[in-house]
C-alpha cells in the first residue's frame, strides 16, 4: 500500500471515526462522512495538507458569507453551495490528518477557531444581505442578534473546557483523568415530548450549524422558483433567529451558572489523586489509586511555571 495512492477501501479502513454513523448530526453522518471519503481519496494523492484543506473550508465559508451578504438572489444561491463545500471540507481535513498521522491538538485548535469566525460571518450576513437587498438599515442589527446568539452558543462549552485548564494550571493539586465520566460524544437524544425541553429542544437545533444549513438549503430552492416567496421567507426566518439565539444563548449561560454546572463536570472529568507516595529515590510523585500504574498521560500535574503564566 502506497501512503500517497491508497485505495478508497484503504482509506475507509482508516480515516472513518469510529461510530462515525452514529455519533454527530444527520448531515455529518449521512452525507458528509461518507462523500468526504472521495476528496480525501483526491487530496493525498495531489499532496493536499490537513491544514490547507481547514483554510480551504474557512475560505469557501466565508465567500459563501459574502455571497450571501450581498443580496443578489444569484449569488444567495452560490453562497449556499459555498457553505455546503465548506461543511464537506470541514471533514475531508480531518480524514487527511488521520490518514497521513499529522492530527494534532495545533489542527484541532484551527479547526474549532474557524467554526467560530465561519458562523459569525453567516450570521451577520444573513441580516447584512437583507439591508443589501431592501435597502431598509433595520436588517443590519438583526443579522448582528443572530451572529451574537449563534457566537454565545458555540462558546458555550469552548469557555468551560478553558475554565477547567485555569483550574488545572492554578491548581497545587496533581489530578488523574477519570475516563468514563462527563460529556463523552454520544448518538444525538430523542426529541423530548415532554415539559419545557420539548419546546425548547427545536428551538436549540434550529440554531445548529446542519440545520441552518439545511434551511438555508430550502430558502436557496425557493430562489430558483419564486423569487418573491424567497424573499418572504428570508425574512420570515431571520427575525424569529434574531430573537431566538440570543434568548436561548443568555439562557443556556444562566443555567449553567445556577446549576454549578461546569464545576459538576469539572469533577466528573478530573479526580485529584488522594494517596501519594515518593518513587523510589528519585523524587517522583506516585498515587496509590492509580489504575494499573498507567503512563503518565492520565496524570495532569500543574508546573510552577503554567501557574506562573497563568493570567490573574
Amino acid at each position: 500500500m502506497s501512503a500517497d495512492r491508497p485505495s478508497l477501501a484503504q482509506l475507509r479502513a482508516v480515516v472513518q471515526k469510529g461510530r462515525h454513523r452514529e455519533i454527530g448530526n444527520w448531515l455529518a453522518r449521512r452525507v458528509a462522512r461518507p462523500s468526504a471519503v472521495y476528496g480525501t481519496w483526491l487530496a493525498v494523492r495531489l499532496g493536499i495538507t490537513a491544514n490547507q484543506a481547514t483554510l480551504a473550508s474557512l475560505a469557501a465559508s466565508l465567500g459563501g458569507a459574502v455571497a450571501i451578504g450581498s443580496g443578489d438572489r444569484v449569488a444567495f444561491v452560490a453562497g449556499v453551495g459555498l457553505c455546503h463545500l465548506a461543511f464537506w471540507l470541514d471533514h475531508v481535513d480531518g480524514q487527511i490528518a488521520r490518514w497521513r498521522g499529522t492530527a494534532s491538538l495545533d489542527g484541532v485548535y484551527c479547526d474549532y477557531l474557524m467554526h467560530h469566525v465561519a458562523n459569525l460571518a453567516l450570521g451577520f450576513a444573513l441580516g447584512f444581505g437583507l439591508a443589501e437587498r431592501t435597502g431598509g438599515l433595520f436588517w443590519a442589527p438583526v443579522g448582528f442578534a443572530i451572529a451574537a446568539g449563534w457566537a454565545v452558543l458555540s462558546l458555550h462549552n469552548d469557555c468551560r473546557y478553558k475554565a477547567f485548564f485555569q483550574r488545572l494550571k492554578s491548581s497545587p493539586e496533581n489530578y488523574r483523568v477519570d475516563g468514563g465520566a462527563g460529556g463523552r460524544p454520544a448518538p444525538p437524544p430523542a426529541w423530548p415530548r415532554r415539559g419545557r425541553a420539548a419546546i425548547t429542544y427545536p428551538l436549540y437545533k434550529a440554531c445548529e450549524p446542519h440545520v441552518v444549513l439545511l434551511g438555508l438549503t430550502g430558502l436557496a430552492a425557493l430562489a430558483l422558483a419564486d423569487p418573491r416567496a424567497w424573499e418572504a421567507c428570508w425574512k420570515a426566518c431571520s427575525l424569529p433567529m434574531a430573537v431566538i439565539a440570543p434568548l436561548l444563548g443568555a439562557a443556556r449561560v444562566a443555567r449553567s451558572v445556577s446549576r454549578r454546572s461546569t464545576e459538576a463536570e469539572f469533577r466528573a472529568w478530573f479526580r485529584p489523586i488522594g494517596e501519594f507516595v515518593a518513587g523510589a529515590g528519585d523524587g517522583n510523585v506516585v498515587s496509590r489509586h492509580r489504575p494499573l500504574d498507567m503512563a503518565g498521560d492520565d496524570v495532569v500535574s500543574p508546573t510552577a511555571e503554567d501557574r506562573s503564566n497563568e493570567a490573574a
